[in-house]
């Protein structure tokens, strides 16, 4: 059933306030549909995430080139060639990242837009590309958590090693199948997290039922889903 139609109020905008508003979208869904509304509010999680990614990747560099001077080398490539080949990509997705971060939210915001008019629900592609953004310090804080057990673990022995356990793929044996690996990553607590507070704030900010928010959201859960399927291609 539908929430009756009432216009949240804005947030006063200031880079100053948007940053202090980023809590919000971690645990208030009510603070978080303010924001949606505020026109330049992504600017400061886009700002974070994008610093937090080139500290992630430019960290997690190290461990990645001893991974693969360890790893069964790929037919047709000598070691030295591999090895190469993986510093010279981690340093190109360390420059890069920021971009990344900003095309996968973008692409997330586009079809949020697209559910939204399947669903008939009111909204504007900056209020959701607000949305997108704000919950992306969710994701943020994955990336934090991942660096964080990688720097505890001190050493990896294989590229799979690069992306620590957090879900499902917790309880997978060693060895086991890297799609069904790839898939159970996908039920990780910041995943789980990020669904949550995507559905509850865009049923707050939108003033539509949780069940019509969940089936706006759900495609960017699939979305990632199949993201994470393409990257476990290119694993050994």
């Amino acid at each position: 059933m539908a929430i009756k139609n009432e216009e949240i109020p804005n947030e006063p905008s200031s880079f100053a306030s948007d940053l202090a508003g980023i809590p919000s979208f971690l645990i208030d869904p009510e603070g978080a549909a303010k924001r949606v509304r505020s026109k330049w509010f992504w600017i400061a999680p886009m700002l974070i995430s994008g610093i937090v990614a080139v500290a992630a990747y430019y960290y997690i560099m190290p461990f990645a080139i001893h991974a693969a001077s360890v790893s069964p080398v790929p037919e047709g490539a000598t070691p030295e060639q591999y090895v190469k080949g993986v510093e010279t990509f981690m340093k190109f997705s360390t420059y890069v990242a920021p971009i990344f971060v900003g095309v996968i939210s973008l692409i997330e915001a586009l079809v949020l837009l697209a559910m939204a008019a399947v669903l008939g629900v009111s909204a504007r592609f900056g209020q959701l590309f607000n949305l997108v953004a704000g919950c992306g310090i969710i994701q943020t804080l994955g990336a934090i958590a991942s660096s964080t057990i990688l720097h505890f673990k001190g050493e990896v022995s294989s590229m799979a090693e690069l992306r620590p356990a957090m879900g499902f793929d917790i309880f997978l044996p060693e060895g086991a199948n890297k799609y069904l690996v790839a898939s159970g990553s996908m039920f990780s607590v910041f995943q789980i997290w990020w669904v949550v507070m995507m559905v509850l704030i865009f049923a707050v900010a939108f003033r539509v039922s949780k069940g019509k928010a969940f089936a706006a959201v759900f495609p960017l859960w699939l979305l990632g889903l199949a993201f994470s399927l393409l990257g476990a291609i290119f694993q050994k």
